[in-house]
């Protein structure tokens, strides 16, 4: 599930509407998402539910009806794992509602964002435009590493266990590289 995502996250932009692609839109978008973190943390628990839902609703009616189930599949994964553990460690419930809506409105802006927003629309700002590069290529990437396991044959759950620890793998590695490529250029990175 997780490459019919990826792929339908990188080829929406090439049918998406000319206005969401637009750089009038794209403070619309950024605003979305300084919204999708503000707005569950600092709301009553109903209004971030509502918020969040039709956040996935919007993904899913803008045509991304792959990513809108994974982040409502992901979601639920999510919620019904951290309410199992808060309940055996004696946690609260509200809080654990509240850190999985918040992962879902961000996650629903942020996969809108990358499927809806050009990298080079974001040259001026250095951290969004490194930012954005890097997620796509790392999809991309995800997307080559999938193709060659299953090219080999591997079964289903090794399949997903040898795509996530590589996917992992690349993160790491690619995150290091940003790290040190950003020291170099005189920026402290902790």
């Amino acid at each position: 599930m997780i490459v019919s995502v990826v792929q339908e996250v990188l080829e929406y932009r090439f049918r998406a509407s000319k206005y969401l692609l637009s750089k009038q839109f794209l403070f619309a978008k950024a605003a979305l998402f300084i919204a999708s973190i503000a707005i569950p943390l600092t709301t009553k628990l109903i209004v971030s539910t509502a918020f969040a839902a039709c956040l996935v609703i919007l993904v899913a009616v803008l045509g991304l009806r792959k990513t809108a189930l994974y982040i409502a599949s992901s979601a639920m994964f999510l919620y019904l794992t951290m309410v199992a553990i808060a309940f055996l460690l004696g946690g609260s419930i509200e809080s654990v509602t509240k850190a999985t809506i918040l992962a879902a409105s961000s996650l629903s802006s942020i996969l809108l964002i990358a499927s809806t927003t050009n990298p080079s629309m974001l040259r001026k700002w250095t951290l969004p435009y490194l930012f954005l590069v890097i997620f796509m290529n790392t999809l991309r990437e995800v997307i080559d590493i999938s193709t060659a396991y299953r090219a080999k044959g591997a079964g289903e759950l090794r399949y997903i266990l040898h795509v996530v620890i590589a996917s992992m793998t690349l993160a790491i590695a690619k995150t290091n590289a940003l790290a040190d490529s950003l020291k170099a250029r005189g920026i402290e990175v902790k």
